[in-house]
């Protein structure tokens, strides 16, 4: 005769470990493990259906190679850790799509999301973009900026995100707060690494 499995509150206690195991999952994509640089600022601004996330930081080199770096849409694979693809397509009518799937995992748990941006850019100061696909998300949207100053060039990166896997608002918070403080420094290294490139290019082309 079988023993009948505890009941609690209308679940079987391998409900609720599957339950958690699967927000596990979600927190291992958009928890990342990474140290950030100390001069990136990153708030949260909690709305009513979605949670907005904001941040930037200042650099001193020259906006266009800042504008190279985030509109780099086929190779942000390459210097964003948590990106597996990022492909980049313009229809007939001018019209921009980015596809983009992005990864994370620890150990045996992996999980990946998709989305496909449609981007509005106004050249060399704003990237706008929304996901089309809906596939992951109830809604994905948000904003790159690039402004001047006498300080330099200042980056702004603004995401409305609301998943469509059930998370906790604190839970969820915390984890796009930490992802975008991640994409903002592994952004700024990037622009860094090309500028320090370009420099050193120069200097041999001087000899």
């Amino acid at each position: 005769m079988k023993s009948r499995p505890n009941v609690k509150n209308g679940r079987t206690p391998r409900v609720g470990a599957r339950r958690r195991a699967h927000l596990f999952l979600w927190a291992l994509l958009l928890f990342p493990l990474k140290v950030r640089a100390a001069d990136i600022a990153v708030r949260i601004d909690p709305q009513p259906k979605t949670t907005r996330v904001e941040g930037e930081f200042r650099t001193t080199v020259r906006p266009e190679l800042v504008w190279e770096v985030v509109s780099d849409y086929d190779h942000i694979h390459d210097f964003v850790h948590s990106m597996v693809a990022s492909r980049s397509t313009l229809d007939s009518l001018g019209v921009r799509r980015v596809e983009q799937t992005a990864a994370g995992g620890l150990f045996v748990f992996h999980r990946r999301v998709n989305v496909v941006l449609e981007v509005d850019e106004e050249r060399g100061h704003r990237i706008r973009f929304h996901d089309v696909l809906g596939k992951d998300f109830n809604r994905y949207s948000g904003e790159w900026v690039i402004e001047t100053d006498s300080l330099g060039t200042r980056v702004r990166y603004e995401l409305d995100a609301d998943p469509r896997v059930p998370l906790p608002r604190s839970l969820f918070r915390g984890m796009l707060k930490d992802a975008a403080e991640d994409l903002l420094g592994e952004v700024r290294n990037e622009i860094l690494r090309r500028a320090a490139a370009l420099e050193a290019t120069r200097e041999v082309g001087t000899r």
